[in-house]
């Protein structure tokens, strides 16, 4: 097994250990408060993190098996893309959420898993093998799709059931100016995150679809 395979099934064999703790976690929290298993997963899809560990895992699985989704974009702009938003989840995160919550024993390796591991080993694999011809500074724009698509669905749900996955999403708290203020912030850091991310695939290895 290649280098490349091999970084790729560590990934998602992690993401998924991860993940599961998560899902345990979630689980725990919503029973403690009467609810039922249906509920957790609605909670746990709620999260900007999960779906963007699970797309993770879907990306690695198709390096894994070197047969890449035909529904996908190209893969150097999804792989690039994908990057710069498990980066995000992973900055937000230590920067901005870890203090508000202090897991212990599975739920800490869980918890570390998707926000510190994933996000590194996943940058670190696009370094060193993602393919990256073809980027130019527009994707930097375009990788904004998803967040905005997430941003719109986080909003969503909140109005529909009352609860905000994030703090800084919390438009019953806040409000919407505030948290549209908050999400044009973040749009901002991940635009200037993505040229970056462009300038970087310039002298990186140039890696393979």
């Amino acid at each position: 097994m290649s280098a490349e395979r091999g970084l790729a099934g560590l990934i998602a064999g992690l993401a998924l250990l991860s993940l599961a703790g998560q899902g345990h976690m979630i689980l725990g929290l919503v029973q403690a408060k009467g609810g039922h298993a249906g509920h957790a997963l609605w909670v746990f899809l709620g999260f900007y993190t999960i779906l963007t560990t699970l797309l993770v895992v879907a990306c690695c699985l198709a390096r894994l098996v070197r047969r890449w989704p035909p529904f996908w974009p190209d893969p150097a702009r999804a792989l690039a893309g994908l990057a710069l938003q498990i980066g995000l989840v992973g900055l937000v995160y230590h920067l901005l959420l870890s203090g508000l919550w202090h897991p212990t024993g599975l739920h800490w390796w869980a918890d570390q898993g998707v926000h510190t591991a994933v996000p590194l080993l996943f940058l670190a694999h696009w370094a060193m093998f993602a393919p990256k011809r073809g980027l130019d500074w527009r994707d930097a724009f375009r990788w904004l799709l998803y967040p905005a698509g997430y941003f719109a669905y986080a909003l969503v749900r909140g109005a529909l059931d009352g609860w905000y996955p994030y703090p800084f999403l919390d438009a019953g708290r806040l409000g919407h100016g505030a948290v549209l203020v908050n999400g044009l912030g973040i749009a901002a850091g991940l635009v200037v995150a993505g040229l970056g991310l462009i300038a970087a695939s310039r002298i990186l290895p140039a890696g393979r679809p």
